[in-house]
């Protein structure tokens, strides 16, 4: 029998929708970058390890605070020590240890506690103090000023919570912001900025007996040079690290895609935060209680480049099974399908820049044969960061005999071009040559699709509406390069 909605379940959802759709009306129309990212946060969401181990959604936020470091603490002393006794090299062993890199991630803990850990990187370091950050203004708007006002109080109470009142939130207007650590890399930007509270605990989750349950997420950002009007809009992501009885610690990242932040002298940035009522909404502005604006000025310099990039060709041969999904035309669904391609003719451009915080090394398609596609290339080069979905891995070994690991990625290449971090330092640079650096390159093809063997031949017609897409994939070698260094 067919299930209907009772009169009071139309009208939240009806609120719902009204409400989606006025914060939706001031918002650019996505470009193919915004579209990438969330089709890429998807893929990292269901490949890593940590969100199969994770489970309910109080056990991911758990995990992401505190196991996701774990084996990183166990492994360091135990591997580290054995690595020394067998090859008596400090700085490569420690390159080694450094599996799944990535600088957005460097910030997950205090300087302290990288300190403790081991796990502190001097030229990160160093790049992160340069960036020497300063709060600069900051100012709280709470629900009844907020321009939504009657349609987030109508929502409350259709979930069955109480109207806003000041006597319940008032406490939000004494939040103070402070930026704690920035680290930008000429690319990403990540922060941390601690709010100080004297209910925190607030932030925590709930328990049987709890009363409010308050969530944080940064929504929007903004940026301009120290001293101009002018604004450009930012892509932001974040919310809590940790809290405790004094205040709440955020995390943030932001991205460019359009808009490159300046290439030197300091830059400010408006952030834009959620103060939610978790138990109306905690992931969606519709839960807000709050709009917390606060502004952070740092200086860029340090993100500059350690030496010049190094630019390779890389000629491909032989040949491989892509999965290639051709989203082309825009009035149907897209359709994925298994194709055996030749590589003779097709010459990879492989673009190293060295930086504070890692090699990062570039792949685009430089030149291919004819009857090569657009498709072709992006099948080649989709990310697949842990070798566990459809597309391109790179791992990465110090010296002829030493251990493959995985670099870190950038969650921002668009379609044709892979970018991967290798962790390598300048202060690693002369140790490290003498050893030599190989990055090993592996594409993977899908042979299971939902459970169900498929051949090379394979094709799917995505219908609209569809859901489950499970892919086993295949790895196949592509070739092996050496990783040029200053």
């Amino acid at each position: 029998m067919e299930y209907k909605m009772n009169a009071q379940e139309q009208e939240n959802e009806l609120r719902a929708d009204s409400l989606a759709a006025l914060l939706q009306e001031s918002r650019p129309e996505p470009t193919r970058e915004s579209r990438v990212r969330v089709r890429r946060t998807l893929d990292r969401i269901k490949t890593s390890p940590w969100e199969r181990l994770a489970g309910s959604r109080k056990d991911k936020r758990e995990n992401t605070r505190s196991m996701t470091r774990l084996p990183k603490r166990v492994l360091i002393p135990l591997v580290a020590a054995a690595l020394l006794l067998i090859t008596g090299t400090a700085v490569a062993a420690g390159v080694l240890l450094r599996d799944n890199y990535s600088p957005t991630d460097y910030l997950s803990e205090t300087k302290a506690e990288r300190e403790e850990k081991g796990e502190a990187i001097p030229d990160v370091e160093a790049a992160i103090a340069s960036a020497a950050p300063e709060t600069k203004a900051y100012s709280i708007t709470m629900l009844p000023d907020l321009p939504e006002a009657e349609l987030l109080n109508g929502y409350r109470q259709a979930q069955g919570q109480p109207a806003y009142s000041e006597a319940d939130w008032g406490w939000m207007r004494n939040i103070k912001p402070e930026i704690r650590e920035v680290l930008y890399d000429g690319r990403n930007c990540t922060f941390t900025v601690r709010l100080h509270t004297d209910h925190g605990m607030r932030f925590d989750w709930p328990r049987e007996d709890a009363g409010q349950w308050v969530e944080a997420l940064m929504d929007e950002a903004r940026f301009r040079r120290e001293g101009e009007d002018a604004a450009s809009e930012l892509l932001v992501s974040g919310g809590i690290q940790s809290f405790d009885e004094t205040g709440v610690t955020l995390e943030g990242e932001i991205e460019q895609y359009e808009t490159p932040l300046p290439d030197e002298g300091r830059v400010e940035i408006t952030v834009d935060v959620g103060l939610r009522d978790a138990k109306v909404e905690d992931m969606n502005r519709i839960g807000d209680v709050a709009v917390l604006s606060f502004t952070f000025t740092f200086d860029v310099d340090a993100a500059q480049e350690a030496s010049k990039p190094v630019v390779t060709l890389r000629p491909l041969s032989g040949s491989v099974v892509l999965t290639v999904d051709d989203w082309s035309d825009p009035n149907k669904p897209p359709v994925y399908y298994n194709k055996r391609v030749s590589l003779d003719g097709v010459v990879l451009r492989e673009e190293a820049v060295y930086r504070q915080t890692g090699v990062y090394v570039t792949y685009t398609v430089e030149s291919a044969p004819e009857g090569w596609t657009e498709q072709y290339t992006n099948a080649l080069l989709y990310p697949n960061r842990y070798g566990e979905s459809i597309g391109l891995t790179v791992r990465y070994r110090i010296g002829r005999d030493g251990e493959w690991a995985l670099p870190g990625y950038e969650n921002q290449s668009p379609f044709g071009k892979f970018t991967c971090i290798v962790p390598i330092f300048p202060s690693d640079y002369e140790t490290v040559k003498q050893q030599g650096v190989t990055l090993s390159l592996t594409n993977s093809f899908c042979t299971a699709f939902n459970g169900t063997p498929v051949g090379e031949d394979w094709r799917y017609d995505v219908p609209w509406g569809s859901s489950e897409m499970r892919m086993d994939p295949q790895a196949q070698p592509i070739a092996e390069f050496p990783l040029p260094l200053p």
